[in-house]
C-alpha cells in the first residue's frame, strides 16, 4: 500500500517547565506548542533512512569540528588533480531524516566553500545556479543527523552522523564518499526560516534520492533519476528560499512558479514556498488552493506534515489567532480528503525525550484524541473510523533530550491508515 502521511509539528511537550518558543510565519514568535499527524500505511516505521547498521565495538566520537574536517578532508583528498580545474556546486545539505535544513547545515554549506577555497585550489565551488548545475563536474551533497552510535534501533541518539558525497552528474554516479561521527554537543539544528514557517512537512521522492545517494552509496553507485533530473529546479527551490527569507515575497513566488515548471520541480517544498510566498502577499485564494494540493499530496507521500499550535501543556489550541484563524479550513480539508478516500485511522501520538515518561504518555495520547474529535466534528462520518492513542517518547526520530524547534519532529501525532474491520 502507499504510505501517505501528515504531520503536524509541536515545539514543547511535558517537561519540567513551560513551553519552548516556536518561530510562526516570518518574524513572530510565541510560546506554544504544536502536534504533528502522520498519515502512513499500517506496521510502516517511521521515515528515518539514517541509521548505520549495529556495529561490534561502537566506534570513537570526537568533537564536532575534528568530525567535520575529518570527512572533509578524506572527501576532497580523492578529488582529481591536474587535469584542470574541477568544478563543484554545492546541493544545500539536509538532516537526514527529516530531509529539513537547519542552521547546523547551512553552517556545513559555508564551511565547506571556506575550506575548499583555503586547501583545494584545483576545486572551484561554482554558485547553486541551474546555468552552473548545467556545467559542473561535481554536485557536492551531504546529511547531519542524530544517531545511536550502537547502531541500535530505537535506543536513545547518542552521536551526530555526518556523511559527504560528490556526485558526478554526466555520470549519474556517485564518485566519492566519506562519513564520521561527532560527540553529541550543543549544536543548533533547529530549522532553518523557510522550513519553521513552512505550514506542512514531508519528503518528496527527490529529498529521498537525495539522502539515499549519501548515506546508502559506494563510489560507483548510480544516483537516482528522481534526484538527478530535478537539479535544475532544485537550483531555482534555492533562490527562491533565499528570496522569501530575505522579505521579497514578489521575487520568492515567481521563483518557486519557475521551480515548479521544470523538470522534477513539482516538489512539496515547492508548493510550501508558494503558500508561504502567496500568504504573505495576501492572496489568499491561491494560499487555499495551494494548502489543497499539499494535503493531496499526503496520499500520496510517506510524509506530509501540518502545523497546530497548541497552549502550553494542553490540548487548546494557542489563543491568538492570527496562528489559529487557519485550522479550521485546514482541519476541514484535511477531514474531507480523508473521508473521500474512505479509509480508518490509527492516529498515534509522539513526545519528545523530556519530561516524566508517563506525563509524556498521556498527553502524547490527550492531543492525539483532541485531533481525532476535531477531525470528527468537521466530517461525522469519519468518527467510527478513528483510533486515538499514544505511545510518548519511545519512538522519537531526532531522539535528543531537548524541547525546541530542533526536536518538532519528535512531538507529532501519526495517522496510520488500517483496515476497517
Amino acid at each position: 500500500m502507499v504510505q501517505a502521511s501528515i504531520l503536524v509539528r509541536q515545539h514543547r511537550d511535558a517537561g519540567p517547565g513551560r513551553d519552548g518558543v516556536c518561530r510562526r510565519r516570518v518574524t513572530l514568535r510565541v510560546l506554544t506548542t504544536t502536534v504533528m499527524l502522520a498519515l502512513a500505511a499500517v506496521g510502516s516505521a517511521p521515515a528515518a533512512i539514517a541509521q548505520p547498521a549495529a556495529a561490534v565495538m561502537a566506534p570513537a566520537l570526537v568533537p564536532l569540528e575534528q568530525a567535520f574536517m575529518k570527512a572533509a578532508t578524506d572527501l576532497f583528498a580523492k578529488v582529481p588533480v591536474g587535469a584542470g580545474d574541477v568544478t563543484i556546486v554545492i546541493d544545500p545539505l539536509i538532516d537526514g531524516v527529516t530531509g529539513i535544513q537547519s542552521a547546523a547545515t547551512r553552517g556545513f554549506d559555508r564551511r565547506i566553500a571556506e575550506l575548499v577555497a583555503e586547501r583545494y585550489p584545483h576545486v572551484k565551488v561554482l554558485a547553486f545556479t541551474p546555468e552552473n548545475v548545467a556545467r559542473a563536474r561535481f554536485v557536492f551533497i551531504g546529511t547531519f543527523n542524530t544517531i545511536n552510535n550502537a547502531g541500535q534501533p530505537g535506543a536513545e541518539k547518542d552521536a551526530f552522523w555526518i556523511c559527504f558525497a560528490l556526485v558526478e552528474r554526466e555520470a549519474r554516479t556517485v564518485y566519492a564518499r566519506s562519513v564520521s561521527r561527532a560527540l553529541i554537543g550543543n549544536v543548533d539544528i533547529a530549522p532553518a526560516a523557510s522550513y519553521s514557517d513552512s505550514p506542512v512537512w514531508g519528503m518528496d521522492a527527490a529529498t529521498k534520492a537525495y539522502i539515499e545517494a549519501c548515506q546508502k552509496s559506494q563510489p560507483g553507485t548510480p544516483v537516482a533519476p528522481a534526484y538527478l533530473d530535478q537539479l535544475g529546479a532544485a537550483a531555482r527551490i534555492r533562490e527562491a528560499t533565499a528570496a522569501y527569507e530575505a522579505g521579497d515575497h514578489r521575487k520568492a513566488r515567481d521563483l518557486y512558479r519557475e521551480a515548479k515548471d521544470q523538470p522534477g520541480g513539482d516538489q512539496l517544498r515547492v508548493l510550501n514556498g508558494l503558500y508561504l510566498s502567496y500568504t504573505a502577499l495576501g492572496e489568499t485564494g491561491e494560499a487555499d488552493q495551494t494548502f489543497g494540493q499539499m494535503v493531496e499530496r499526503g496520499f500520496s507521500l510517506g510524509q506530509l506534515g501540518v502545523k497546530f499550535l497548541f497552549e502550553p501543556n494542553s490540548t487548546a489550541f494557542n489563543a491568538d489567532r492570527k496562528l489559529s484563524a487557519s485550522y479550521p479550513a485546514w482541519l476541514r480539508e484535511i477531514a474531507s480528503r480523508a473521508t473521500r478516500a474512505g479509509v480508518c485511522l490509527e492516529v498515534v501520538g509522539h513526545a519528545s525525550r523530556t519530561g516524566p515518561e508517563d506525563l509524556n504518555d498521556r498527553l502524547s495520547r490527550d492531543r492525539a484524541e483532541r485531533i481525532a474529535s476535531l477531525m470528527a466534528g468537521q466530517a461525522p462520518g469519519i468518527s467510527q473510523r478513528l483510533r486515538p492513542s499514544g505511545v510518548g517518547y519511545r519512538e522519537a526520530l531526532v531522539g535528543l533530550p531537548r524541547d525546541d524547534a530542533s526536536t518538532a519532529v519528535d512531538r507529532r501525532v501519526e495517522f496510520k491508515t488500517a483496515p476497517c474491520a
